[in-house]
């Protein structure tokens, strides 16, 4: 069998090396080709590229094939590695580490140019760029011209299979860059001295020091691939040592066995071969062919989806069938005596051949092609003595244990197929929705580290918190969204009675989105990782000022609001609750809860985690009698005045419904249960003009839509002023011939006004109305028009999930506002190192970045 495999490997898989080295030497192409368009169209064009459409659709396209052309060298690498254990690249003068340093490099380059090009879309083209990029396009030219000298050097190099390198171009692209952000520095401070610069001309030149910081990225990505390289040994012992190393500590590593996953598959593969090794031993008289079937193909994958269970029974029967029949034939061919072993041998080559020709394609039965290699070779390579003097066999014993295996091979897919069925199964979209889930907190992590906290400390983060998130970007979230990808194949090969209701355009704009995020924070932490090596070789010296700092919490505690210290850590502070609030709203809607919930479902809830959100000021996750106070003063507002002496009242009505007794705060769980019982407030009003009634019933379901406000004309005349609010609990639920019993102690009935209240609805209890008495002969109305007006007072139902709010975008806008005028004082611009306006201003985009990613994978789970 090994022959076979090595001689199977030999004819086909060299051609996997000549396609990397094919691919390899283009991918400097590509990456040079993405940089001239970004470069070219930052530096000389004036226009937005929001207006310029082609150049969109140009560089999507370029970055499609580039992503694609390195997908397929990681997979080529892979395939490569079979070359390398039997010792074929010597012949072929290839080393697959040199060659995965390359392939490493293509892709965080690709990081890079990804940063840049989103630098380059945030640019609006305003004055300020104007006048920098007459100065800095000549600069700039250089660094590209240099950078694709230096790549090129790269490339050539790593074709030959060098273990240590010297580039040539490396210093002059280095002292270039350094000119360059000279340059600027010393630009920007003539220009901000000279001309006079608003507010926002400077918050919009933001987008420039991202692009310069993203440039020496890519940069800086070139220029440290050889001390990497170099740092490494190529070897073939020393390559074995490290794999055999690593699949060591890989079995033995404790946070693979702390996964549930695990410890389910282990039961999985458990449960099947007891029950294989049961009926081979009482069953079918020792024969080893059920226990072995279960574990080729039970072995590699414990669990999964539809997709490896097709797979795996398709490579059972692929591999069992075909090769019986011909055998069956094959093995009564005695003359020459030679014959039949020669068939059999030629048919096992061809077979398993075949089989694993599909393996290595890599397309949707990849793991069958695999299954039935395995499952062939045990069939074949059984020997027969039928063409033998005084042989046992005979055509008919042939025939029967041809059957025989058939059906214990048969019995073996029933086994995997009721164990994987039946014990913790899980379709595709599950496991893909929570891995999503595991990406998100992992997202929030490094959210909680990079963002929560840079923007409220100037304090460098220590070595070992910058191991765990290294760690957590270069190999957690890019394995997870390895995973995600090919389960999003994989649910496409799913029958529809085995998933849940799924979108497919939904859950890739999911994964783009996740991709956006992880490129957003990779850049932070290399512009982190950046400045705090420059700070260690004593390349820059820090301003004793910062905005971030405030080491007593004193600025916060002041009346002084209207510092720019004050403002920048209440909009940070603001920030950080909101995506917090927003990170941990995704996680519980990719969560198992709403696995079967609708959009509509899942939009109101959001939209009852926003109302809550609102309402808590103080970030504690519950509601104070405070909280509800500020809610029911801006409910009223909209409808009327209202004493502020009698909101208090209101306050004590609003938590004896929605509260529980004992409690003088309200939790996230009460106010969705009573939100999902259709609590609304209802205020009535009259008013001296015609007014406008507003209608915004929740309605009896939780998946109701909330509907638009319906406009309803009041008649004629004059009415006093008068200003009602009531809560309502309404009825949930179709069929329901019980009211609501929480909180029935609480709740009273109006004695005056329950006919006036909607059929839909149940008082719970009228909130002190004000009656509108001797307003009417103040406003001169006949008693007829009063008696109209108080007998059919205004009512207005106040939908609490219609909210509105400061967007985390407007947030990040008065972040950036804060620090612009920040810098602006005093002439601070001089005073603070060009490293750090690079770290602040790339902190004010990358917090841009992750306020448009939060709101886009908010409104596309809400939306489909």
């Amino acid at each position: 069998m090994l022959l076979l495999e090595l001689t199977h490997v030999s004819c086909d898989a060299p051609s996997a090396i000549r396609r990397l080295h094919q691919d390899s030497k283009k991918a400097s192409d590509d990456i040079l080709g993405l940089l001239n368009v970004i470069v070219d169209s930052y530096c000389f064009k004036n226009r937005s590229v929001e207006h310029m459409n082609f150049l969109k659709l140009n560089l999507r396209r370029k970055f499609s094939a580039a992503e694609a052309r390195h997908r397929r060298m990681l997979t080529l690498l892979d395939d490569a590695w079979w070359e390398q254990c039997f010792g074929l690249h010597y012949l072929l003068g290839f080393n697959r580490v040199i060659m995965r340093n390359y392939v490493n490099l293509v892709g965080s380059l690709l990081g890079d140019l990804q940063t840049l090009s989103c630098a380059m879309r945030l640019e609006q083209c305003e004055q300020l760029h104007v006048i920098y990029m007459k100065v800095l396009q000549r600069q700039i030219y250089v660094i590209q011209t240099r950078s694709g000298d230096l790549l090129n050097e790269i490339s050539r190099e790593i074709h030959a299979s060098s273990a240590h390198l010297n580039l040539k171009t490396m210093h002059s692209l280095e002292n270039q860059v350094e000119t360059t952000l000279y340059k600027y520095r010393k630009l920007q401070n003539r220009t901000l001295r000279t001309q006079t610069v608003t507010i926002d001309a400077m918050a919009g030149n933001v987008a420039l020091n991202l692009f310069l910081f993203s440039l020496n990225s890519f940069c800086s990505t070139l220029l440290n691939f050889q001390q990497s390289h170099n740092s490494k040994r190529y070897g073939d012992v020393h390559r074995v040592r490290s794999f055999l190393l690593a699949s060591f500590k890989r079995f033995v590593e404790r946070a693979h066995y702390e996964r549930p996953s695990t410890w389910a598959g282990a039961l999985k593969g458990t449960v099947a071969l007891m029950l294989g090794v049961f009926l081979a031993v009482y069953i079918y008289g020792f024969s080893a062919t059920v226990p072995s079937t279960i574990a080729y193909i039970m072995g590699n994958h414990l669990g999964g989806s539809f997709q490896i269970t097709a797979n795996r029974v398709g490579g059972v029967v692929a591999g069992s069938v075909v090769p019986s029949v011909f055998k069956f034939f094959f093995v009564q061919a005695c003359s020459p005596e030679y014959l039949g072993v020669v068939l059999s041998n030629l048919l096992l080559f061809v077979w398993v051949g075949l089989s694993m020709y599909v393996y290595f394609a890599r397309g949707y039965s990849s793991y069958g092609g695999l299954v039935s290699a395995f499952i062939a070779a045990d069939i074949l390579l059984r020997q027969s003595d039928m063409c033998y003097p005084n042989g046992s066999d005979s055509s008919k014993s042939i025939a029967i244990a041809s059957y025989s295996s058939l059906a214990q091979t048969s019995v073996a897919v029933v086994i995997f197929i009721a164990v994987e069925s039946f014990l913790f199964p899980k379709s595709a979209v599950t496991l893909l929705r929570h891995s999503i889930q595991d990406t998100l907190k992992l997202h929030q992590r490094t959210f909680d580290v990079l963002f929560g906290h840079h923007l409220s400390s100037s304090i460098a983060m220590d070595d070992e918190t910058m191991a765990e998130i290294r760690h957590i970007l270069e190999i957690q979230i890019p394995r997870k969204l390895v995973k995600q990808k090919l389960l999003l194949l994989e649910t496409r090969a799913e029958p529809l009675m085995w998933r849940p209701v799924f979108s497919l355009q939904k859950y890739e704009r999911v994964l783009e989105i996740s991709h956006r995020l992880l490129n957003n924070n990779y850049m932070l932490f290399k512009l982190l990782r950046w400045f705090h090596y420059r700070v260690t070789k004593n390349r820059v010296k820090l301003s004793p000022v910062d905005i971030r700092d405030d080491p007593d919490g004193t600025n916060l505690e002041t009346d002084d609001l209207g510092s720019h210290q004050t403002k920048w850590q209440l909009a940070s502070n603001h920030f950080e609750s909101l995506v917090r609030d927003n990170f941990e709203t995704m996680e519980l809607v990719f969560s198992d809860s709403f696995l079967y919930s609708d959009p509509d479902q899942m939009s109101i809830f959001m939209q009852m985690k926003e109302a809550f959100r609102l309402a808590d000021r103080d970030c504690s996750g519950e509601l104070s009698s405070e909280d509800v106070a500020a809610m029911l003063e801006t409910i009223v507002a909209q409808s009327g005045s209202v004493k502020k002496e009698e909101i208090q009242q209101y306050v004590q009505d609003f938590m004896a419904v929605v509260g529980k007794a004992d409690s003088d705060s309200v939790s996230f769980e009460q106010f969705m249960e009573a939100l999902e019982h259709g609590l609304k407030l209802e205020v009535e009003v009259s008013h001296r003009r015609k007014s406008m009634s507003l209608a915004l019933p929740i309605g009896d379901k939780l998946s109701d839509k909330v509907k638009d406000a319906v406009a309803v004309g009041r008649p004629n005349g004059a009415c006093g002023s008068a200003t009602e609010i009531r809560l309502g609990s309404l009825i949930m639920g179709e069929g329901s011939d019980h009211k609501e019993e929480r909180g029935s102690e609480d709740r009273q009935e109006s004695d005056g006004d329950a006919s006036k209240t909607p059929s839909t609805s149940q008082t719970a209890r009228v909130l002190r109305p004000i009656h509108a008495g001797a307003g009417n002969e103040e406003l001169g109305t006949n008693a007829e028009t009063s008696e109209f007006c108080t007998s059919m007072p205004m009512r207005r139902e106040y939908d609490v999930l219609n909210v509105e709010d400061f967007s985390i975008t407007e947030i990040v806008a008065q972040m950036k506002t804060a620090y612009v005028e920040w810098v602006l004082e005093d002439k601070r611009y001089e005073q603070v190192s060009m490293e750090e306006q690079l770290l602040l201003n790339c902190l004010i985009s990358g917090a841009e970045g992750i306020a448009k990613n939060l709101t886009d994978l908010e409104e596309i789970t809400a939306s489909s």
